[in-house]
């Protein structure tokens, strides 16, 4: 990754420029696709503000923060562009489902709607409470091509689906809370 810096309102020492360089060469970490970085450290008296652009393959993302010391600064920006970047890795590498797994959804919302009562205090649909593991092994055994079940070791709601003869693959479905009981 190429990185520029600039400094607003006088030189700043080397060894923090180079500190900003590790810490913003850092987040390649967490997304690879990292093209250029352009850092820019401003001192105005006791404020020190740390702003850092980054440009990937196909967007660019930008924080700053401002403390009383540049290394806190830069720390902040650092993070809030961490998390930026998760977010962003997450949205990327987020799967669409399939046709069948919209359908089971809605049927399975739709059956829920007719089944329960009127009472909104009234308990949501039942999943098998199992292990991604365990619904793998179900499948297998049972020749079925869908499994909806709640994930015993995250509370999520997945969906465990027959891909081919030999392969299942197990997708959270992001539509669906589990309420605690």
């Amino acid at each position: 990754m190429e990185i520029t810096f600039s400094s607003r309102h006088g030189d700043l020492p080397d060894a923090l420029k180079e500190y900003a360089r590790q810490e913003v060469d850092g987040l390649s970490r967490y997304f690879d696709r990292l093209v250029e970085a352009d850092i820019t450290l401003d001192q105005e008296g006791y404020r020190n503000i740390a702003e850092v652009r980054i440009h990937s393959s196909n967007d660019t993302h930008f924080a700053s923060s401002e403390t009383e010391d540049m290394r806190s600064a830069v720390d902040g920006t650092v993070a809030k562009l961490k998390r930026q970047l998760q977010r962003h890795k997450d949205k990327l590498n987020r799967r669409q489902l399939t046709r069948v797994e919209r359908e089971l959804l809605s049927a399975t919302r739709s059956r829920a709607d007719r089944e329960a009562p009127p009472d909104t205090s009234a308990a949501p649909v039942e999943w098998d409470r199992i292990t991604s593991s365990e619904a793998i092994e179900r499948l297998s055994a049972t020749g079925e091509d869908v499994l909806v079940f709640v994930d015993t070791r995250d509370g999520a709601v997945k969906i465990a689906r027959r891909d081919g003869e030999e392969s299942i693959s197990v997708v959270e479905a992001e539509a669906f809370e589990v309420e605690d009981r």
